[in-house]
């Protein structure tokens, strides 16, 4: 008897890799799922993160997330069915805006790989302070790190302005640096640069650098 009698036949849209087959055992539950579309694509996909915990499963036809606890056999999903792996969201910090055009924005450590994603805007990236209500705009804590006690706690900002998004240097005498391909490097001490895809943000006295990207869509 084919193996594939007892699996789930499903299509899954990940992110612009649309209409990936796969075939699913029934006792699996979405995050295990995830876990396993993760495997496959985290590497040919740059804004992903390695973290399941970051993504749900979704209906394709109405946006229905699947609940984590059950098993996808478990009247979940029908087989056959189309799914799509969507980016889970968090709690948004008052005075502050998502990207327009349904566009996602992320630093990458080109270092260690480690995914930020910026959900808000104004993004500072920085490190925790002492006054709470100047910690709700972190959105890339860097005080994790070795060098991060070298990293101002507001050390940087990227905000939007008029669909371009700009990065503006909030720590003086602690430089930031930009690096474009085919450009000489931009150093920002208390100056604004504007963005694109595929630029390099160095926070100089770290030696931290972090590759910025766009994905456009859901």
């Amino acid at each position: 008897m084919s193996t594939n009698q007892n699996r789930l036949t499903l299509t899954i849209d990940v992110f612009e890799k649309a209409k990936q087959k796969a075939l699913a055992l029934p006792s699996l539950t979405p995050p295990e799922l995830v876990e396993a579309i993760l495997g496959e694509f985290a590497r040919d996909l740059e804004y992903m993160s390695e973290s399941a915990d970051d993504y749900q499963l979704v209906r394709a036809a109405d946006s229905a997330p699947l609940q984590d606890e059950l098993a996808l056999g478990a009247q979940q999903v029908r087989d056959g069915e189309s799914l799509a792996l969507v980016e889970r969201g968090g709690l948004q910090p008052p005075g502050t805006s998502v990207p327009s055009r349904s566009r996602h924005i992320y630093l990458r450590d080109t270092a260690g790989g480690k995914l930020y994603k910026l959900p808000w805007l104004p993004a500072i990236i920085g490190r925790p302070d002492d006054k709470k209500t100047q910690n709700l705009l972190l959105a890339v804590d860097l005080s994790v790190y070795a060098t991060g006690l070298r990293v101002s706690r507001r050390h940087a900002q990227i905000v939007e302005e008029g669909g371009q998004y700009v990065v503006e240097s909030l720590a003086r005498n602690n430089p930031t640096i930009v690096l474009r391909d085919g450009q000489g490097p931009v150093t920002l001490d208390g100056q604004r640069y504007q963005l694109r895809h595929g630029d390099t943000i160095r926070l100089q006295h770290s030696e931290l650098s972090f590759k910025f990207i766009i994905r456009e869509g859901r």
